[in-house]
């Protein structure tokens, strides 16, 4: 189930510790077909780099998160600031997806919240690199570049 297809953006995996590609997402529940050309279409005019702010101070996601989201997966991680977000949703309102409205990244997924080990961090910008991802397993270590 996941979260079928998507655009993410990608930083360096030793800068947090996860079990998973460490990313923001942009957009998720796409067709393959779609995460390419959104894809295709960032890259064209906006290039294949960008910088984010991480904050520091940890938040909780929970399952409902997007739209489209039916597993009960919830996860905690910390939000962003990105100059090109406002960009990102404006590109994305053209495709049939769910945009990530708060840029943000993940660093622990799990099924029950009680279990999730939530700690701060100081604040920290990360380079990111635009990926399309396949995310149609329940299992965040199952994800992958396509």
């Amino acid at each position: 189930m996941g979260y079928k297809y998507g655009i993410w953006l990608v930083y360096d995996q030793k800068k947090f510790n996860t079990n998973h590609i460490g990313h923001l997402t942009i957009a998720c529940f796409m067709t393959k077909e779609d995460a390419y050309k959104l894809y295709d279409e960032i890259i064209e005019k906006y290039g294949d780099t960008f910088e984010v702010l991480i904050h520091g101070k940890s938040t909780f996601y929970d399952s409902a998160f997007y739209e489209n989201e039916t597993n009960k997966m919830c996860s905690w991680g910390y939000d962003g600031t990105c100059e090109y977000w406002d960009t990102f949703k404006h590109i994305c309102e053209k495709y049939k997806c769910d945009f990530a409205y708060i840029p943000h990244t993940s660093i622990e997924y799990g099924f029950k919240p009680k279990l999730l080990k939530q700690k701060s961090t100081h604040d920290t910008i990360v380079k990111c690199q635009v990926q399309c991802v396949d995310i149609r397993s329940d299992f965040p270590v199952d994800w992958k570049f396509i």
